[in-house]
């Protein structure tokens, strides 16, 4: 199976994410970043550095975060349950993110990450 990875989201006329993700492995790919479904919560500048972000965004996924202390405890939750009820519809596709491809961390590793865990028939004893 192809590896699915983090592409990034581009403005330049006519871009086309689909024709884009193809070219670099095959995959159909989903955008991740806000607004939408899939976007972090966690905004760059607001609630900390890049990195800080992508760590609160991986503890709210996994039920890590206090959310009964927070002032966007409904958003927040929302955000979990909405991740929680869909990942397997970025299972083998690509995810398109804004962050740049610097290697610095980025919320669409989170989702791929937790999206393409194996599953019980492909563990490997």
């Amino acid at each position: 199976m192809t590896k699915p990875v983090r592409l990034r989201l581009s403005r330049r006329a006519g871009f086309d994410l689909q024709a884009h993700s193809r070219q670099v492995n095959g995959l159909e790919a989903v955008n991740v970043a806000r607004p939408g479904v899939w976007g972090n919560p966690f905004i760059v500048g607001k609630d900390g550095d890049r990195a800080y972000c992508v760590d609160l965004y991986k503890a709210l996924l996994a039920g890590m975060i206090p959310l009964g202390k927070s002032v966007r405890h409904g958003e927040l939750l929302a955000a979990r349950l909405r991740v929680i009820a869909g990942i397997d519809r970025l299972r083998g596709k690509n995810l398109a993110c804004w962050c740049a491809l610097d290697g610095k961390p980025c919320h669409a590793e989170v989702l791929l990450d937790i999206a393409n865990r194996p599953i019980c028939e492909e563990v490997e004893s």
